[in-house]
């Protein structure tokens, strides 16, 4: 019996993995074919970009829709439904004529991405019990952001040049066949569950606002904080989101449950995670700009300057159920944000010297310390949601994490000079710097609101 359950646990967890591969290397994978599809369409940048924008902006709208489902649903309904989504769109995707068909198809697989993203990472909290199993399953999942990053920068790149860009879109293909088999065959058809009525104005306000925070964030990176249309997308956003607070404080069952952010360590896990997220954000397109710019590497030799943060990311994965093990989630936290701010530190004091002096130390460093933290707060922010909340709750803080990521990429480019002529070291300097500050925030918020979060979650 023992050996059993010992067996479901690992189907488990490699099914949250396999499925969440997917989610973390689409990115990566649509951005590397970006220059062969603007080539091969003829393309100008500013409309290119929306083969990301497209998917993104489904993806973060959709999300806690996803994750309401799952809890409405169940785990097998929802997440073989986003497989086949994505699965079908990659198909279109990769035998694409043209952009408005790339662009649909890109925008699907959005769509199919935050019905995936809710329902397998919380396979963790839903089918593994607290202690041991869980922790490993963080660190998988932790292991799990490096191989995208080998799958998506590097296969990717590899595949496009070998085969064209088309042949990009296929590699997730048969990853999304392998999880739907894997989730048929171990996850539990669902019990009747309760009916609800469906928040439909919240559901509405809710995909209006994020999609208004996305392109806010991402004007502020193009046209300044300031712009025109950088204020109007970001007012937007503030009165939408007000909206939908007094929306679901009104609704009898509200999409976003009030009462999640008064479950332990929630609140105060989502702001955190904001700002740790914005440096992963921020340190991306910042050490690209450092190579590319300042340092004079190819765009593929910056791309192969990104291997030592992969295998930073895979290590410190491999280590997280040794850290949950024996320290309190606030703990790790804490440790882990001074070690990413002493990257980001490090990179403004050594920005401009040799790759081997700056860049590669510093993509090291920084990834110790936010996967660590990242991790840890997933762990605080999900350990206390009731059974009923986890696809919402996950949502809900993966939201946080696209927004943090955009918001750390834009005001990173801003404050870099990323449109000037020329990107400098002053530039990249005060950059790493003000991602710094952002990590001390994220200190600050742990050290105050974790204090009373309990050992073990």
């Amino acid at each position: 019996m023992a050996d059993r359950d010992m067996r479901h646990e690992r189907l488990i967890v490699a099914l949250m993995a396999i499925s969440y591969l997917i989610v973390t290397a689409d990115l990566s994978v649509a951005s590397v074919a970006l220059p062969s599809i603007g080539r091969d369409l003829q393309v100008p940048a500013a409309v290119l970009s929306w083969v990301v924008v497209a998917a993104s902006l489904a993806n973060a709208g959709l999300l806690v829709i996803g994750g309401k489902l799952v809890d409405r649903l169940g785990h097998r309904r929802v997440l073989s439904t986003g497989l086949s989504i994505y699965a079908l769109a990659s198909l279109v995707a990769a035998f694409s004529p043209s952009l408005a068909l790339l662009l649909a198809a890109r925008a699907a697989q959005g769509v199919a991405t935050a019905l995936i993203a809710p329902a397998s990472f919380s396979l963790i909290t839903a089918f593994l019990p607290e202690g041991p199993a869980r922790h490993r399953a963080l660190g998988v999942f932790g292991v799990t952001q490096g191989l995208s990053l080998i799958l998506g920068l590097f296969l990717g790149g590899w595949v496009v040049t070998r085969f064209g860009w088309h042949a990009a879109f296929l590699l997730n293909l048969p990853v999304a066949l392998l999880s739907l088999g894997l989730a048929l065959r171990v996850l539990p058809t669902p019990a009747h569950r309760v009916r609800e009525p469906i928040d439909g104005a919240g559901a509405l306000v809710a995909v209006l606002a994020m999609v208004a925070t996305v392109s806010g964030i991402s004007a502020a990176g193009e046209a300044g904080l300031l712009a025109t249309r950088t204020i109007l997308l970001l007012g937007g956003a503030v009165l939408l989101i007000g909206l939908l607070v007094l929306i679901e404080r009104r609704m009898p069952a509200p999409m976003l449950p009030p009462a999640l952010f008064r479950r332990p360590g929630f609140a105060v896990s989502a702001a955190a995670s904001f700002f740790v997220l914005g440096g992963v954000g921020g340190l991306f397109v910042l050490s690209q700009l450092a190579m590319q710019h300042v340092l004079g590497m190819s765009a593929a030799q910056s791309g192969l300057g990104m291997l030592p943060y992969a295998l930073a990311v895979m290590a410190t994965g491999q280590g997280a159920p040794l850290l949950l093990g024996r320290f309190s989630p606030r703990a790790i936290v804490l440790g882990a944000c001074l070690v990413n701010l002493a990257g980001f530190a490090f990179l403004a004091a050594t920005v401009g010297r040799e790759y081997g002096l700056s860049i590669a130390p510093g993509v090291i460093l920084c990834p110790l310390g936010s996967v660590s933290a990242f991790i840890a707060l997933m762990q605080s922010g999900t350990g206390g949601l009731a059974a009923e909340e986890q696809g919402v709750g996950t949502a809900a803080l993966f939201v946080c994490h696209q927004v943090g990521v955009a918001a750390g990429a834009s005001i990173a480019m801003s404050l870099a000079g990323a449109h000037e002529a020329a990107v400098g070291p002053a530039g990249l300097q005060i950059a790493f710097a003000a991602l710094a500050v952002g990590i001390g925030i994220a200190f600050l918020i742990a050290l105050i609101g974790l204090r009373r979060l309990p050992r073990a979650l």
